[in-house]
Parts: structure tokens; sequence; C-alpha cells
């Protein structure tokens, strides 16, 4: 079972983007040219497997950091930047990356990242893709398309979760915006704003589709064998390098701690290297941005974990 802290800190990519956060010691700017450099230079005709490949590798080892960017300096609760490139959490590494393959210079850049981001590329805080089962995917679905069922076949299953976003809204603290410690009568006052506005939400019920893990760890056979499980190597090759993967962990009990239950955990690519499938993600764990290896990665969750499966999303053409 994870610790507290760290279990945490798992549902920090999605709803705590309010928090700020220190500048990282990397600079910027050396990340931009390069990520702006590549977009600018690859042909469009290149697919976009090769694309998010190319991409997401400019960033490895760049930190993790939760909470570090919001909705820039004209932002009514959260003023961090809408976009780094020297620090990332799970999410904004994802959206960073899809959004330079779905770009044709850097002017498309901002726009494309913005739709993805929020909801009509409507830049305010409570248009924000805060929850991905709830917000991010199903927003996104005339970018993306869900290829679960084809991965997962007769194994497939759903996951639900009731996301109480008034609940989460009314959770939040003062701490959480990025608000001057001098003027805490007016802090006060944004924070009972944020409250009201969360006010208009209704829970919702949340569903997403998941490869079990059950399904891509079989008992072995073999008691000669140290391994509890075969993998099924089928199911690997289903799944197309690129591939945008959300960790599931159906009726996730959060609601304690941030008012609300979820059902995605974490986000990351699925990379295929030199006939081996990786994980490329913005770890939380690592603090950096690392590839692993794609089964190693989720055989670390036994039958007790939360974690019950993966979600697969595709660019669409």
């Amino acid at each position: 079972m994870l610790k507290l802290a760290f279990f945490l800190a798992l549902v920090s990519f999605a709803v705590f983007y309010v928090a700020p956060v220190a500048a990282s010691v990397k600079t910027e700017f050396s990340y931009q040219s390069l990520f702006y450099q590549e977009l600018e230079n690859t042909p469009h005709a290149v697919s976009s497997e090769e694309r998010i490949n190319s991409f997401s590798q400019i960033f490895l080892g760049v930190p993790y950091v939760g909470g570090g960017l919001g909705e820039g300096e004209q932002g009514k609760y959260d003023k961090d930047p809408l976009v780094r490139f020297n620090e990332f959490d799970c999410t904004t590494y994802v959206e960073t990356i899809l959004a330079g393959v779905m770009s044709s210079s850097e002017n498309d850049f901002m726009p494309s990242l913005l739709s993805f981001r929020y909801k009509d590329s409507n830049v305010t805080f409570t248009s924000r893709n805060h929850f991905p089962s709830l917000d991010w995917i199903p927003n996104n679905q005339d970018k993306l398309k869900d290829i679960t069922q084809l991965v997962a076949q007769e194994s497939l299953m759903t996951a639900e979760a009731i996301i109480d976003k008034t609940s989460w809204y009314r959770k939040m603290e003062k701490k959480k915006l990025y608000c001057d410690k001098d003027l805490s009568a007016q802090c006060d006052g944004l924070l009972d704003q944020l409250h009201d506005e969360g006010d208009a939400f209704l829970p919702e019920v949340a569903s997403l589709d998941y490869v079990p893990l059950t399904a891509l760890y079989l008992p072995s056979s073999d008691k000669s064998d140290d391994a509890s499980f075969i993998v099924d190597q089928s199911i690997l090759d289903r799944i197309p390098s690129g591939s945008v993967i959300s960790m599931v962990r159906p009726n996730w009990e959060l609601k304690q701690w941030i008012g609300t239950n979820m059902n995605v955990s974490h986000q990351g690519f699925a990379i295929r290297k030199e006939g081996q499938l990786l994980l490329r993600h913005a770890s939380v764990l690592h603090k950096k941005v690392i590839d692993e290896d794609f089964v190693d990665y989720f055989s670390r969750y036994t039958s007790t974990s939360s974690l019950k499966g993966f979600n697969v999303q595709v660019l669409r053409n």
C-alpha cells in the first residue's frame, strides 16, 4: 500500500494545479529553443508516433514539479504561467507534447496547448480540464481516440467514480491560490469567490474503459520460475507507440482528503524503442521525466493496490 504522503502526491497532477512553486534551477530557454526547433524542423508528414517520440525525448530528465502552471498573469485565481518547458507534472507533460505534435509552427503551439487544457479553449480556472476521466479525456475526443477496447478485447473493464467538483472546490484552501500573503483579506475574498463558482457544478459519474492488469499479467504454471506471472504479449503488441496511457483506479477513495473520489491517478506515453515498450512519463516517484519498462512499471502494483489497469488513447489523424 502507498504511504499517505505519496498517495496524495499522485493526485496533484489533476486536482491541485493552483499551488505556486519555486522556479526550477534549470534554464527554461534552452528547452524551449530545442522544442521549437524540433517543431519547425520536423516535417509534418512524419507520423504522429515518431513526432511524439522526438518531442517527448527532449525533456527526459526535466524535473517533476506539481502545480507549476496556471492561467497566466491575467488569471483570476492562479497567475502561474500558462506554459513551462523546464518542469512538468504528468498531465502538463502529455499536453505539451501532444500540442507540439498537432502544431505546424511555433505560432500554432499555444492555441493547440490551450485546446487540450481548457474546455473550448476558455482560459479560466473553472474551465480547466482538472479531472482526466470527467474533463480531460472526454473534452479532447475531437483530437484523441479511445482504443482501449481494441487493446483489451474480451478483457475490457470499465471504471466508474462520482466526481463531486463542488466538494472539491470547497476543500480548497487559501494557500492553494497564487495570492499575496500581505493581502490576506483580499485573498479570503478570492477564495470565497472560487468556492462559490464551484457551487455551479453537480456530482457526475465518470466512466472510463481500461485494460485490467489481471489480463496483462497471467498466473505462471512454471513452479520453478521465480516470477509469479507471465505477460500476455498480445496485449502489449496492440498498444501503438505514442499512445497516451492513463493509470486507472476505479472509484479511488479520496473524498476525505480532496472532497471527491477519482478514477485516474497518472498519465504518460507508451513508446517503442528498439523492440521494447516503454512508459515515458513525468514521474512523481523519480521526480523527473523518465523512461521505464512498461511491464516492469505496472508489475509493481499488487492485487491489493487501487491501481487496476490503464486506458489507451491515440491522436486522431
